[in-house]
């Protein structure tokens, strides 16, 4: 389920051209990503775990919340504006591919914040969050 949504999200994402630096999974820190060698900009797909909600029945049917953030990773060395305009693009391009997509026998994403993670010199990150509410049956 996890490892689904987090593929279904990445081919999603695959195609936005402003992204010179692909898109590709990470399983750490954000503050490692600033020190991957990469082409910039560049998205980053991370699980950020889910919430679970409170026991309803007596079947093992686990309501839960699973939690992504695609990060963005820019560098622009004319200016900091220049970088954030070009910033805007990439986020416009990620909401209209994940807002409300069907990530199948998992559920629908749906965005929780957008928000500027880092800003330092001329490197800019970027938090985009989404999450899906789904359920979990013990197999």
């Amino acid at each position: 389920m996890i490892q689904e949504s987090i593929d279904d999200i990445i081919t999603a994402l695959g195609d936005i051209s402003e992204a010179a630096g692909g898109v590709d999974q990470f399983a750490g820190d954000i503050e490692e990503l600033k020190s991957k060698p990469k082409r910039l900009p560049a998205l980053w797909v991370l699980y950020d775990g889910a919430s679970f909600e409170d026991r309803k029945m007596e079947e093992i049917l686990a309501e839960h919340t699973m939690n992504f953030t695609v990060v963005l990773i820019a560098k622009n060395h004319r200016s900091r504006a220049d970088g954030a305009e070009a910033c805007h693009l990439i986020i416009e391009a990620v909401r209209d591919r994940l807002i409300g997509r069907i990530v199948e026998n998992v559920g629908e994403l749906w965005p929780v914040r957008e928000r500027l993670i880092m800003a330092s010199g001329p490197l800019l990150v970027y938090g985009l969050n989404y999450r899906i509410e789904a359920e979990y049956t013990s197999s």
